[in-house]
C-alpha cells in the first residue's frame, strides 16, 4: 500500500487575512486542466483554488463531498458536485493528513506565508527595540515591570517566526539589555523604595501605612513578599507585567497594596485573585475565604 505524502504547506499556514491570491495566468491557460475542463468543471475547479487559499493549511481542501460542494459554490447540490468532481480536482494530491493539496496553489501559499512571517518578525523586532529604549528611560517601577513583561511576550512571538539560532541570539542580546537596565536602576536607586522591606521579622517595618506608600515603595514591599514565597527575583517583573497587561496599572497597584496589608501565604495567587475580583471575574468572598484558610493553617502549625 502506497504511503500518502506529507502535507505540502505547514500545518499552521493561515492566510485568511490575505485578501488576494497570486494567480499565474500563463501557467493556468497552458495547463491540462484548462484544455480539458468544461465550463462547469473549470468554474468549480478554479473556485476551489481560490477558496483553498483561505483554508488552514492554505492550499488545501477537505476530502468531503459535502464540504467540497459548498467550497465550489454549489451549495448543497452534492449531486451536481459529483458530476464535475473528477476534473475539478485535477492536479490535487491526497496527503497524509487526509486533505487534498494543490501543488501550484500550495507553492503560492508557502511564498505568501514566508512573507507574512518575515513581516511579523520585522514588526516584532521594531517593537522590541522601542520597548528596550523605553525600559532604559523609565523611572517608574510598575512601568518597568510592564515593559519587561511585554518584552517577554514579543520574544515568545518571535520564536514562531525565526530560526532557533536567530531567536537564541536575539534572546541573549535582549536579556543582556534588560540586565543592564536593571543594573543602572539599582545604581541610581530607582525602584528600591528607599530600602523598605516586609514587616515582622523580614527586614524591618515600613515607616508608613500601605495606603500612604508610593507606587515604587509598594512594589518593593510586594516584590519582597513574592521572593519570600519562592518566586525567583528575575520573574517578579514579568509576573507583575503580565498582571498589568491583563488588568491595568491601577488594578494591579490595588492588588499589591492589599497583599502588603494582608501578607498572604501565596502572594502571587492572592494578587491575581484581587485583580479578578476588582474586574468582576471573582466573587468578593474569595480573599476572605483565603484569609480563613491561612488562620486555620497557622493554628494547626501552632503559630497562634
Amino acid at each position: 500500500m502506497d504511503t500518502l505524502p506529507a502535507p505540502i504547506t505547514p500545518v499552521d499556514c493561515d492566510l485568511r487575512d490575505f485578501p488576494f491570491m497570486p494567480l499565474d495566468i500563463t501557467r493556468l491557460f497552458n495547463s491540462e486542466f484548462h484544455a480539458r475542463a468544461s465550463d462547469a468543471e473549470w468554474r468549480a475547479g478554479l473556485t476551489l483554488w481560490l477558496k483553498s487559499f483561505h483554508q488552514v493549511p492554505a492550499g488545501s481542501v477537505p476530502d468531503d463531498d459535502v464540504s467540497l460542494a459548498r467550497l465550489a459554490e454549489l451549495g448543497r447540490d452534492v449531486k451536481a458536485w459529483k458530476k464535475v468532481r473528477a476534473t475539478a480536482l485535477h492536479g490535487w494530491i491526497k496527503c497524509s493528513d487526509g486533505r487534498f493539496y494543490h501543488p501550484v496553489v500550495a507553492e503560492k501559499a508557502a511564498e505568501a506565508w514566508t512573507g507574512k512571517k518575515s513581516q511579523r518578525a520585522r514588526t516584532a523586532k521594531a517593537r522590541l527595540q522601542a520597548l528596550l529604549s523605553r525600559l532604559s528611560k523609565t523611572s517608574d517601577t510598575m512601568d518597568f515591570a510592564n515593559i519587561e513583561g511585554s518584552i517577554q511576550t514579543l520574544l515568545n512571538d518571535l520564536s514562531q517566526y525565526l530560526p532557533q539560532t536567530e531567536i537564541t541570539a536575539i534572546t541573549e542580546s535582549v536579556t543582556g539589555s534588560v540586565t543592564e537596565a536593571k543594573r543602572k536602576r539599582k545604581e541610581k536607586g530607582e525602584g528600591q523604595g528607599k530600602g523598605y522591606s516586609v514587616p515582622d521579622g523580614t527586614g524591618g517595618t515600613p515607616p508608613k501605612p500601605a495606603e500612604e506608600m508610593t507606587k515604587d515603595e509598594l512594589w518593593t514591599v510586594g516584590k519582597s513578599l513574592l521572593v519570600q514565597a519562592g518566586m525567583p527575583g528575575a520573574q517578579c517583573g514579568a509576573f507583575v507585567g503580565k498582571l498589568v497587561k491583563d488588568y491595568g496599572d491601577g488594578v494591579v497597584l490595588e492588588a499589591v497594596r492589599a497583599a502588603v496589608v494582608q501578607r498572604p501565604a501565596d502572594p502571587a495567587s492572592f494578587m491575581k485573585a484581587v485583580c479578578q475580583r476588582i474586574k468582576g471575574e471573582r466573587p468578593n468572598g474569595q480573599e476572605s475565604l483565603e484569609g480563613k484558610n491561612r488562620s486555620v493553617a497557622a493554628e494547626l502549625a501552632g503559630e497562634v
